[in-house]
Protein backbone atom coordinates (compact mmCIF):
# COMPACT_ATOMS: atom_id res chain seq x y z
CA UNK A 1 0.00 0.00 0.00
CA UNK A 2 0.83 3.44 -1.06
CA UNK A 3 2.00 5.65 1.86
CA UNK A 4 -0.37 8.97 2.07
CA UNK A 5 1.32 11.95 1.22
CA UNK A 6 2.16 14.71 3.83
CA UNK A 7 0.40 17.70 3.58
CA UNK A 8 3.31 20.18 3.15
CA UNK A 9 1.65 23.64 2.11
CA UNK A 10 3.49 27.04 1.41
CA UNK A 11 4.92 29.00 3.61
CA UNK A 12 3.59 32.55 3.20
CA UNK A 13 5.88 34.98 2.20
CA UNK A 14 8.09 37.11 4.19
CA UNK A 15 7.91 34.23 6.76
CA UNK A 16 11.71 33.80 5.99
CA UNK A 17 14.45 35.72 7.06
CA UNK A 18 15.72 36.07 3.66
CA UNK A 19 12.32 37.57 2.44
CA UNK A 20 12.22 40.33 5.10
CA UNK A 21 15.49 41.19 4.14
CA UNK A 22 14.66 41.70 0.32
CA UNK A 23 11.46 43.65 1.43
CA UNK A 24 14.06 45.63 3.18
CA UNK A 25 15.69 46.86 0.06
CA UNK A 26 12.32 47.07 -2.42
CA UNK A 27 12.39 50.76 -1.30
CA UNK A 28 8.18 50.50 -1.87
CA UNK A 29 7.56 51.55 1.90
CA UNK A 30 9.45 53.10 4.56
CA UNK A 31 10.68 50.98 7.49
CA UNK A 32 12.46 51.70 10.86
CA UNK A 33 15.76 49.90 9.62
CA UNK A 34 16.55 51.37 6.74
CA UNK A 35 15.54 54.93 8.15
CA UNK A 36 17.75 54.31 10.98
CA UNK A 37 21.11 52.97 9.02
CA UNK A 38 20.92 55.73 6.94
CA UNK A 39 20.42 58.29 9.71
CA UNK A 40 22.87 57.20 11.97
CA UNK A 41 25.16 57.12 9.19
CA UNK A 42 24.72 61.00 7.90
CA UNK A 43 24.72 61.64 11.38
CA UNK A 44 28.14 60.08 12.44
CA UNK A 45 29.65 61.25 9.42
CA UNK A 46 29.02 65.15 9.86
CA UNK A 47 29.44 64.48 13.39
CA UNK A 48 32.77 62.96 12.60
CA UNK A 49 33.87 65.69 9.89
CA UNK A 50 33.68 68.59 12.17
CA UNK A 51 35.48 66.71 15.10
CA UNK A 52 38.22 65.72 12.76
CA UNK A 53 38.46 69.09 11.24
CA UNK A 54 38.56 70.65 14.87
CA UNK A 55 41.13 68.19 16.65
CA UNK A 56 43.66 68.89 14.03
CA UNK A 57 43.45 72.45 13.87
CA UNK A 58 46.69 72.90 16.03
CA UNK A 59 48.93 69.95 13.84
CA UNK A 60 48.06 72.02 11.00
CA UNK A 61 49.11 75.19 12.05
CA UNK A 62 52.37 73.39 13.53
CA UNK A 63 52.96 72.06 10.13
CA UNK A 64 52.55 75.54 7.86
CA UNK A 65 55.09 76.82 10.73
CA UNK A 66 57.61 74.02 9.50
CA UNK A 67 56.43 74.91 5.97
CA UNK A 68 56.80 78.32 6.25
CA UNK A 69 60.35 78.35 7.86
CA UNK A 70 63.07 79.98 5.15
CA UNK A 71 59.86 80.86 2.82
CA UNK A 72 59.39 84.03 1.49
CA UNK A 73 56.04 85.86 1.54
CA UNK A 74 55.01 88.74 -0.52
CA UNK A 75 53.57 90.75 2.38
CA UNK A 76 51.67 89.71 5.56
CA UNK A 77 48.59 89.69 3.97
CA UNK A 78 49.54 87.27 1.75
CA UNK A 79 51.10 85.11 4.23
CA UNK A 80 47.73 85.33 6.77
CA UNK A 81 46.23 84.31 3.56
CA UNK A 82 48.19 81.19 2.50
CA UNK A 83 47.31 80.65 6.37
CA UNK A 84 43.95 80.26 6.14
CA UNK A 85 44.06 78.69 3.03
CA UNK A 86 46.28 75.56 4.13
CA UNK A 87 44.00 75.45 7.77
CA UNK A 88 40.83 74.89 5.23
CA UNK A 89 42.47 72.25 3.48
CA UNK A 90 43.35 70.28 6.63
CA UNK A 91 40.19 70.79 8.05
CA UNK A 92 38.44 69.55 4.84
CA UNK A 93 40.82 66.62 4.50
CA UNK A 94 40.78 65.52 7.87
CA UNK A 95 37.54 66.10 8.60
CA UNK A 96 36.59 64.05 5.66
CA UNK A 97 38.90 61.07 7.07
CA UNK A 98 37.56 60.61 10.65
CA UNK A 99 33.70 61.13 8.99
CA UNK A 100 34.36 58.37 6.84
CA UNK A 101 35.84 56.27 9.62
CA UNK A 102 32.63 57.35 11.42
CA UNK A 103 30.30 56.40 9.30
CA UNK A 104 31.64 53.49 8.44
CA UNK A 105 31.82 52.33 11.86
CA UNK A 106 28.42 53.61 13.31
CA UNK A 107 27.16 52.26 9.69
CA UNK A 108 28.74 48.79 9.74
CA UNK A 109 27.02 48.42 14.08
CA UNK A 110 23.62 49.27 12.65
CA UNK A 111 23.44 47.66 9.44
CA UNK A 112 24.61 44.53 11.33
CA UNK A 113 22.04 44.77 13.88
CA UNK A 114 19.14 45.91 12.02
CA UNK A 115 19.53 42.88 9.64
CA UNK A 116 19.92 40.13 12.53
CA UNK A 117 16.92 41.50 13.72
CA UNK A 118 15.12 41.20 10.71
CA UNK A 119 16.48 37.62 9.45
CA UNK A 120 15.50 36.10 13.29
CA UNK A 121 12.70 38.51 13.61
CA UNK A 122 13.89 39.14 17.23
CA UNK A 123 15.51 42.00 18.40
CA UNK A 124 18.13 41.01 21.22
CA UNK A 125 19.79 43.38 23.71
CA UNK A 126 23.44 41.27 23.10
CA UNK A 127 23.19 42.74 19.41
CA UNK A 128 24.76 46.51 19.92
CA UNK A 129 27.43 45.12 22.44
CA UNK A 130 28.50 42.27 20.23
CA UNK A 131 28.78 43.72 17.02
CA UNK A 132 29.78 47.09 18.24
CA UNK A 133 32.79 45.54 19.91
CA UNK A 134 33.76 42.96 16.78
CA UNK A 135 33.25 46.54 14.41
CA UNK A 136 35.76 48.24 17.03
CA UNK A 137 38.34 45.60 17.49
CA UNK A 138 38.67 45.19 13.38
CA UNK A 139 39.21 48.96 12.67
CA UNK A 140 41.46 49.16 15.60
CA UNK A 141 43.83 46.57 14.17
CA UNK A 142 46.48 48.18 12.85
CA UNK A 143 46.99 49.70 16.30
CA UNK A 144 48.15 46.60 17.84
CA UNK A 145 46.94 44.60 20.38
CA UNK A 146 46.79 46.92 22.81
CA UNK A 147 45.34 49.30 20.72
CA UNK A 148 42.60 46.41 19.83
CA UNK A 149 41.60 46.15 23.65
CA UNK A 150 41.16 49.80 24.16
CA UNK A 151 38.71 49.62 21.22
CA UNK A 152 37.47 46.32 22.26
CA UNK A 153 35.98 48.11 25.25
CA UNK A 154 35.19 51.20 23.93
CA UNK A 155 32.47 48.61 21.93
CA UNK A 156 31.46 47.05 24.55
CA UNK A 157 31.08 50.13 26.11
CA UNK A 158 29.05 52.03 24.09
CA UNK A 159 27.24 49.08 23.11
CA UNK A 160 25.95 48.59 26.53
CA UNK A 161 24.55 51.73 26.88
CA UNK A 162 22.33 51.60 23.84
CA UNK A 163 21.60 48.29 25.02
CA UNK A 164 20.67 49.71 28.35
CA UNK A 165 18.39 52.62 26.76
CA UNK A 166 16.02 50.22 24.75
CA UNK A 167 15.88 48.35 28.55
CA UNK A 168 14.24 51.45 29.92
CA UNK A 169 12.35 52.04 27.11
CA UNK A 170 10.68 48.65 27.87
CA UNK A 171 10.81 48.97 31.60
CA UNK A 172 8.70 51.95 30.90
CA UNK A 173 6.10 50.40 28.79
CA UNK A 174 5.80 47.14 30.82
CA UNK A 175 6.74 44.94 27.76
CA UNK A 176 9.63 42.31 27.07
CA UNK A 177 12.37 43.97 25.00
CA UNK A 178 11.52 42.37 21.68
CA UNK A 179 7.91 43.82 22.35
CA UNK A 180 8.96 47.11 23.45
CA UNK A 181 11.16 47.14 19.89
CA UNK A 182 8.00 45.76 18.02
CA UNK A 183 5.73 48.85 19.33
CA UNK A 184 8.53 51.26 18.75
CA UNK A 185 8.71 50.07 14.93
CA UNK A 186 5.25 50.04 15.06
CA UNK A 187 4.80 53.62 16.25
CA UNK A 188 7.84 54.78 14.29
CA UNK A 189 6.97 53.88 10.80
CA UNK A 190 3.21 55.21 11.36
CA UNK A 191 4.67 58.49 11.58
CA UNK A 192 7.45 58.07 9.16
CA UNK A 193 4.74 57.10 6.79
CA UNK A 194 2.78 59.93 7.48
CA UNK A 195 5.33 62.55 7.08
CA UNK A 196 6.55 61.27 3.92
CA UNK A 197 3.64 60.43 2.09
CA UNK A 198 3.99 63.02 -0.74
CA UNK A 199 7.55 61.36 -1.21
CA UNK A 200 6.08 58.02 -1.69
CA UNK A 201 3.53 59.26 -3.95
CA UNK A 202 6.16 60.48 -5.99
CA UNK A 203 8.27 57.18 -5.85
CA UNK A 204 5.13 55.83 -6.81
CA UNK A 205 4.40 57.82 -9.89
CA UNK A 206 8.61 57.52 -10.96
CA UNK A 207 7.60 53.75 -11.01
CA UNK A 208 4.46 53.61 -13.17
CA UNK A 209 5.36 56.08 -15.47
CA UNK A 210 8.57 55.41 -15.95
CA UNK A 211 9.96 58.80 -14.80
CA UNK A 212 13.86 59.15 -14.18
CA UNK A 213 14.34 62.36 -12.49
CA UNK A 214 11.91 63.01 -9.58
CA UNK A 215 11.50 67.07 -10.34
CA UNK A 216 9.69 65.76 -13.70
CA UNK A 217 7.37 63.41 -11.19
CA UNK A 218 6.96 66.30 -9.01
CA UNK A 219 5.57 68.59 -11.70
CA UNK A 220 3.46 65.46 -12.81
CA UNK A 221 2.71 64.65 -9.56
CA UNK A 222 1.10 68.19 -8.56
CA UNK A 223 -0.73 68.78 -12.01
CA UNK A 224 -2.30 65.60 -11.37
CA UNK A 225 -3.32 66.71 -7.92
CA UNK A 226 -4.69 69.69 -9.37
CA UNK A 227 -6.80 68.04 -12.20
CA UNK A 228 -8.51 65.94 -9.29
CA UNK A 229 -9.42 69.02 -7.47
CA UNK A 230 -10.90 70.77 -9.95
CA UNK A 231 -13.33 67.36 -11.28
CA UNK A 232 -13.62 67.18 -7.24
CA UNK A 233 -15.83 71.39 -7.65
CA UNK A 234 -17.13 70.43 -10.64
CA UNK A 235 -19.05 67.73 -9.78
CA UNK A 236 -19.37 69.07 -6.29
CA UNK A 237 -21.21 71.84 -8.38
CA UNK A 238 -23.25 69.40 -10.61
CA UNK A 239 -24.97 67.68 -7.36
CA UNK A 240 -25.95 70.81 -5.79
CA UNK A 241 -27.44 71.63 -9.20
CA UNK A 242 -29.16 68.43 -9.17
CA UNK A 243 -30.43 69.22 -6.06
CA UNK A 244 -31.96 72.47 -6.45
CA UNK A 245 -33.86 71.92 -9.24
CA UNK A 246 -36.38 69.24 -8.12
CA UNK A 247 -36.74 71.15 -4.46
CA UNK A 248 -37.90 74.04 -7.14
CA UNK A 249 -40.34 72.28 -8.89
CA UNK A 250 -41.80 70.76 -6.12
CA UNK A 251 -42.73 74.29 -4.67
CA UNK A 252 -43.73 75.41 -7.90
CA UNK A 253 -46.11 72.01 -8.16
CA UNK A 254 -47.30 72.76 -4.84
CA UNK A 255 -48.25 75.99 -5.06
CA UNK A 256 -50.57 75.15 -8.31
CA UNK A 257 -52.51 72.60 -6.58
CA UNK A 258 -53.21 74.65 -3.71
CA UNK A 259 -56.01 77.25 -4.86
CA UNK A 260 -56.10 81.20 -2.51
CA UNK A 261 -57.65 81.52 -0.50
CA UNK A 262 -61.43 83.09 -1.23
CA UNK A 263 -63.04 85.99 0.90
CA UNK A 264 -66.53 84.57 2.21
CA UNK A 265 -69.19 86.03 -0.12
CA UNK A 266 -71.09 89.37 1.06
CA UNK A 267 -74.67 88.00 1.29
CA UNK A 268 -73.68 85.49 4.18
CA UNK A 269 -72.09 88.27 5.92
CA UNK A 270 -75.15 90.09 5.51
CA UNK A 271 -77.35 87.71 7.09
CA UNK A 272 -74.95 86.75 10.20
CA UNK A 273 -75.18 90.12 10.80
CA UNK A 274 -79.20 90.27 10.96
CA UNK A 275 -79.32 87.37 13.25
CA UNK A 276 -77.07 89.00 15.56
CA UNK A 277 -79.41 92.16 15.74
Amino acid sequence: MEEPQKDVTAAPKETFGWDRLKRLYRGEEYLLERDLCLKMSKTSFICGFVVGGLTTKRDAEQRFDNYAVGKKFLNRRDAFRRRNDFRMLMFLKNGFKMGFRACVLTGSVMVLTTHTTIFRDYFSPLYFPIYSATACGIFAFPLGLYGQIQALSLGLTTGAVVSGLTWLYALGHDKSINDAYILFRNDYEKELTIRNEEERKIMRLMKDEKLYLRSTAFKRLKEIEEQQLLNSVEDRDDVDESSDKPAGAKKQVDAKKTPPASAPPATSVAVEKSSRV
